[in-house]
């Protein structure tokens, strides 16, 4: 029988007397949620959005492919004309 304060001797226990039970299986918890979480995170986190990136790319290519939309010339080429603008306007407004 152990008795409290005595050491209990299993080299698997934190804490080694008997009234810190429930704070070991409490640290034990936290330590398999967060083993669980990393796992999530790093695996199926990641698989996931790998997934919808090449699938958000495909849909884009079939938009373009099948209409006269084009992502390059409705994004990249609009703000280069804008900062041309921009451009332009500050040379005449300095000049």
């Amino acid at each position: 029988m152990v008795l409290p304060g005595q050491l209990i001797p299993s080299p698997l226990r934190i804490f080694r007397n008997v009234g810190d039970d429930s704070v070991e299986e409490t640290l034990r918890a936290m330590h398999l949620a967060n083993t669980v979480d990393n796992t999530y995170e790093w695996g199926l986190g990641w698989i996931r959005t790998i997934l919808c990136s090449v699938g958000a790319a495909m849909a884009v290519s079939a938009m373009e492919a099948n209409s006269d939309w084009n992502l390059w010339e409705m994004t990249v080429e609009w703000v280069y004309e804008k900062v041309a603008d921009f451009g332009t306007w500050l040379t005449n407004k300095f000049s």
